[in-house]
């Protein structure tokens, strides 16, 4: 998903709907992402600089005034990150209603610790306030959302978030 696409906000689900698939739907790899995008957007406030990618996963947030403002057992993100100023802002989402399971992590220049792959899918990246992630992206996940299920297509998104956080903040 880049930032160049123009994506419209989708209604909010009603509490019922929550937590069951509506619809079983097949969604194209665009619609896919007019679902995802508010999820990120509502929480960051210049949205359209990030260029995004869907990750699932774990976070651990050892900060106690961090860790209040967080679901457990965050499982899904969208990862927001740019090149000028480096920055990626991880926003854990609740699955299948796609919306925030907590409050987004900025990680940049300043808090940064490393970054660094875990095999061939996987990233991690800890920063210095006690917040670590570890983030399994593929490059065509089928996710499923209450508005139906669909295949995001980010090989090519994954591949450029991957060398940009494992060369930006490596291990030393």
């Amino acid at each position: 998903m880049t930032n160049s696409q123009n994506l419209a906000a989708s209604p909010s689900p009603t509490p019922e709907q929550s937590n069951q698939p509506q619809s079983a739907e097949a969604l194209t790899g665009e619609q896919l992402i007019k679902v995802l995008h508010p999820a990120f957007d509502e929480q960051i406030i210049n949205y359209g600089a990030y260029d995004l990618v869907y990750a699932t996963g774990s976070a651990i947030y050892r900060n106690p005034d961090i860790d209040q403002h967080q679901e457990p057992m965050q499982e899904h993100f969208l990862v927001g990150y740019q090149e000028v100023p480096d920055e990626v802002i991880i926003a854990p989402i609740r699955m299948p209603d796609v919306t925030p399971a907590g409050t987004a992590s900025t990680i940049d220049n300043t808090n940064a610790l490393h970054a660094y792959r875990v095999g061939e899918h996987s990233v991690a990246i800890e920063s210095v306030n006690g917040s670590s992630f570890l983030l399994i992206f593929e490059d065509a996940p089928e996710i499923t959302t209450i508005h139906g299920t669909g295949v995001l297509n980010q090989s090519r998104d994954v591949s450029a978030f991957r060398e940009f956080v494992t060369s930006r903040w490596p291990v030393l």
